[in-house]
């Protein structure tokens, strides 16, 4: 497994990192969740990420199922999501994830609000003071941002309060290398790739995992709701190397059938 550092922290996050979400629907079920999780970890991915929000349904649960055994063996960052509008709401969520996850510690808390409630977020009494107060107990060690808009992100990277941010990118959802990839590069600040397969959508995964690894990216969670999935994502981490020519020109042309087809989300999805 490769191992890149995340920006201003000083985690080294394998390449590949393991998207809780994909296991929190109920047609994974907890046997097969575990052996998923486990089997990931025995290949060298060392970064999780999940959230107790409902849209995760169970994933956080069956996380925290191998935790208890193999908490020291990785990195987990959770979302705190736009429902948390106050500080208070923001100290709940957080503490009922660590419950679940049985941690009493996280590596990153990933904070997420609307851009238009932003300001207000930031402000005392929001919910990013209690993310300032857990790091100061030590109940997490960085403070992240999440969001599917990249304007947002732009704007809340320039703010300098977060270490590290999670954005869509994948070779048809790439506006991010615009502005957004140059300004976490310019002030360190580490960069987590959500939606690099589409959120399934991609078929194509070794090409597409490899495209997102050769930007200016630190690691992609990637959904793996199957130990076959585990299997092929590592391998191409493994095998990481620059796209061919003719790999670049097969990407961006299917890139164009999937744009005209109008299967592309706003949200960096990919429609099956």
């Amino acid at each position: 497994m490769r191992f890149r550092i995340l920006g201003q922290t000083c985690l080294k996050v394998s390449i590949l990192g393991f998207g809780g979400l994909s296991i929190g629907y109920r047609k994974v079920n907890e046997k097969d969740a575990v052996a998923v999780l486990n089997r990931a970890l025995d290949l060298g991915v060392n970064f999780i990420h999940t959230s107790c929000e409902r849209s995760y349904g169970d994933s956080a649960h069956k996380i925290g199922k191998v935790m208890k055994e193999r908490r020291d063996e990785c990195f987990l960052a959770v979302k705190i999501g736009a429902s948390q509008r106050t500080k208070e709401q923001a100290e709940e969520l957080l503490t009922k994830t660590l419950k679940v996850l049985n941690t009493d510690h996280v590596e990153i808390a990933h904070f997420r609000a609307p851009l238009r409630t932003f300001p207000k977020a930031m402000r005392p009494g929001g919910p990013y003071e209690a993310f300032e107060e857990a790091r100061r107990e030590g109940v997490i060690d960085y403070i992240g941002v999440t969001g599917h808009n990249v304007d947002f992100l732009v704007e809340a990277v320039k703010t300098k309060a977060f270490s590290n941010l999670i954005t869509p990118f994948n070779y048809v959802a790439n506006s991010a290398k615009e502005k957004l990839l140059p300004l976490a590069a310019d002030l360190n600040v580490g960069v987590i790739a959500m939606k690099a397969l589409g959120k399934g959508g991609l078929r194509n995964s070794s090409q597409a995992l490899r495209y997102v690894w050769n930007h200016d990216v630190d690691t992609a969670i990637v959904g793996m709701s199957k130990l076959s999935e585990v299997e092929e994502n590592v391998a191409a981490a493994n095998n990481l190397r620059p796209l061919a020519q003719n790999e670049r020109e097969e990407l961006r042309k299917m890139a164009e059938k999937i744009v005209k087809a109008g299967r592309l989300s706003s949200f960096g999805s990919v429609k099956r």
